[in-house]
């Protein structure tokens, strides 16, 4: 199946998400067999297909690239983009943090990597910080690590300088939130410094839980995104980049127990 079989250009996300679904379950004898494949392809739940093919829900830009992914065969994010309808590619590129790179290819693999090793995914996020040296990967991860850098250089997650330094390459990923949360998790694990609290000024940590109605709690979510979205700004200016290797990490969530809305 290839895109060009479900595209037509539809006056909403609602219902161009719900005709391109709904076009390529059509191409299934069995639509219940459709729906299950399509399912496990896009790692999305049949209950949340069916009712974005019945125009339900509003999907995010994540669950976007999952859908389109399949629905174009696509490996790399940057040529998915070109594929999509407009309105698509419009709500992906509104909603994500940082504009896709046309140089790089953002693959899943560097993605499954990161979740199947550890050590692939420490690396890749701390080259993403500044250089590395092989000697420094050799003392953290041993031998382990050595391999793991074979393949993130086979893969084109690492690139190695002239001066024998390591940063990342050209292959990156959109991570999905799923993946988001193990590795945040993870990190954190690893990273994260309960007793620099007491240093004023060298770490921040927080949680607050309280009872919100929904325009309450949109906007807890409108804060962190656009707190997000400065942080990377700050990031990506010149005069605030140094040696510091940086984590943050936010989250906005219900907490009701047994309930999904």
């Amino acid at each position: 199946m290839t895109f060009t079989e479900t595209y037509s250009d539809r006056p909403n996300l609602k219902d161009q998400v719900a005709y391109d679904l709904d076009k390529a379950i059509s191409q299934f004898n069995d639509p219940k067999k459709g729906l299950r494949i399509l399912s496990s392809k896009m790692q999305i739940h049949e209950k949340t297909l069916k009712r974005l093919i019945q125009g339900e829900n509003k999907p995010g830009h994540q669950t976007l690239y999952k859908i389109y992914r399949v629905l174009t065969d696509s490996k790399n994010d940057s040529e998915l983009l070109d594929l999509v309808s407009p309105i698509i590619r419009d709500t992906i590129e509104k909603k994500s943090f940082k504009p896709l790179d046309q140089e790089l290819i953002y693959t899943l693999d560097i993605e499954q990597e990161m979740i199947r090793d550890r050590a692939f995914s420490e690396i890749f996020f701390l080259a993403a910080t500044g250089p590395l040296t092989k000697e420094f990967i050799t003392f953290r991860y041993g031998e382990h690590g050595l391999e793991t850098l074979k393949k993130m250089i086979k893969l084109g997650a690492i690139e190695v300088q002239q001066d024998g330094t390591l940063i990342l390459g050209k292959a990156r990923t959109n991570l999905r939130a799923e993946s988001i949360k193990q590795l945040s998790i993870q990190m954190l694990e690893r990273f994260l410094r309960p007793e620099a609290t007491d240093d004023n000024n060298e770490n921040h940590m927080a949680i607050y839980c309280e009872g919100l109605n929904d325009e309450g709690y949109q906007e807890w979510i409108n804060i962190d995104e656009q707190a997000y979205k400065k942080k990377i700004e700050i990031a990506n200016n010149k005069n605030y980049q140094g040696h510091i290797r940086g984590i943050t990490f936010q989250c906005v969530d219900k907490m009701n127990p047994g309930i999904n809305s």
